[in-house]
């Protein structure tokens, strides 16, 4: 029988030990947090951790093209603007707010993913802000990757349905897409590639996380194929 030395238990229990703390630290002291504005000119949020709680964050705002998936700028500032709302809910003494100045005209046109991350964890809130288009500050939340696919009204891709969809619309390019209803309710708003569709058809090769994107001719579906994009449910 092979012997345990009494040295090997207490490394494992000092081992243990350390772990619990280190896991007991990271529970205690959460960074939390959200971006609950973005307009023309500005990023807004606050982050708080419990367990410093007198202590300024370090925050970075990520602005990535959603067409590109490049990222545009990355801009640096601290939780030091008093929050008013943030006492009235318990989050400490409120001094955990941030706002950063965005030059969007600077970016160019498309629509953009603004994410933030404080302390290095990220803060819920995920929106995308629109330059030169119809796209206002809307709030996100990813959804994971799915299988995305393209059809057009063809009769080799809608057969006898042509241009009309299982909810009774005329179907639209930059607008429609087909969903497995039971995974993704009609009629919500989804962002794929920087673009926010509508849920309003069905067909019967769209099963579970795949969605089917709505293109007016053959040769785009064509060229579009098949890709993993991750999918953001516009709230």
């Amino acid at each position: 029988m092979k012997r345990i030395h009494i040295h090997q238990i207490l490394g494992f229990l000092l081992m243990t030990v350390f772990v619990l703390i280190n896991a007991f630290i990271s529970y205690a002291g959460p960074v939390t947090g959200i971006i609950d504005g973005a307009d023309d000119k500005n990023v807004r949020g606050w982050a708080f951790n419990s367990s410093e709680p007198d202590s300024s964050l370090p925050v970075k705002v990520i602005i990535t093209n959603q067409l590109s998936g490049q990222v545009t700028a990355e801009l640096e500032t601290t939780t030091s603007k008093h929050r008013a709302d943030l006492p009235q809910q318990g989050t400490g003494t409120g001094n955990y707010g941030f706002e950063v100045s965005v030059p969007w005209d600077s970016y160019g046109n498309g629509t953009y993913l603004i994410d933030a991350y404080a302390a290095g964890q990220k803060l819920s809130g995920t929106k995308v802000y629109g330059v030169g288009t119809d796209v206002s500050a809307v709030n996100l939340r990813s959804l994971g990757t799915f299988k995305t696919t393209a059809y057009c009204p063809c009769r080799q891709c809608s057969g006898k349905w042509g241009g009309h969809t299982s909810t009774g619309t005329i179907a639209a390019s930059n607008h429609t897409i087909s969903v497995d209803p039971r995974v993704i309710p009609y009629g919500s708003k989804l962002m794929i590639g920087g673009v926010i569709y509508t849920a309003e058809d069905c067909g019967g090769g769209v099963k579970g996380r795949h969605i089917d994107i709505f293109f007016n001719t053959h040769g785009e579906t064509r060229f579009y194929g098949t890709r993993s994009m991750e999918i953001f449910l516009v709230q």
